[in-house]
């Protein structure tokens, strides 16, 4: 088995940081079918006031349908496919406050967002996610491509 891994940190400053409209991360990371788990971990304490994440509970049994792909010239991206059903659904989210320095773990197709951070406190998080390489296909459409420097990073081969 091989395992990749992309990595990003989160800003959202006091007062200033915006919402993240709701979204299932293997929109964005398709990997063919194999499963993709993020993982959160929260720099500073993450509350309700600050854009903690909020979560829809068994979202994840229903598999993507809308992808971000590249468009058939490289230069852009462009949304294919449509969103779930209860991607608009209010009142099926959860909220999911988290200390500094915890981890959150993701399942690729759990619908998640979060809110502007209303505080004067920052909220900021490193993520990362992975994906097991041993049959996947990571599509020439992808919006995140290896580069001729190699693959993503690999965090071990069996």
């Amino acid at each position: 088995k091989q395992w990749y891994q992309r990595r990003v940190r989160v800003y959202k400053s006091g007062g200033v940081g915006g919402a993240v409209t709701p979204h299932k991360d293997s929109t964005f990371l398709h990997t063919g079918g194999t499963p993709l788990v993020g993982f959160w971990i929260p720099i500073d304490d993450a509350r309700e006031d600050n854009g903690c994440l909020w979560f829809i509970p068994g979202s994840h049994k229903e598999p993507a349908t809308l992808f971000m792909n590249r468009n058939e010239k490289g230069t852009a991206c462009e949304f294919v496919g449509q969103k779930n059903a209860n991607f608009e659904d209010d009142g099926s989210y959860v909220s999911a406050p988290a200390k500094a320095g915890s981890l959150v773990l993701i399942h690729g197709d759990v619908v998640h967002k979060s809110f502007p951070n209303t505080s004067e406190d920052p909220r900021n998080a490193f993520t990362f996610h992975c994906y097991e390489g041993k049959g996947a296909t990571w599509a020439e459409t992808n919006w995140n491509l290896p580069t001729e420097k190699g693959t993503f990073v690999h965090l071990f081969e069996q």
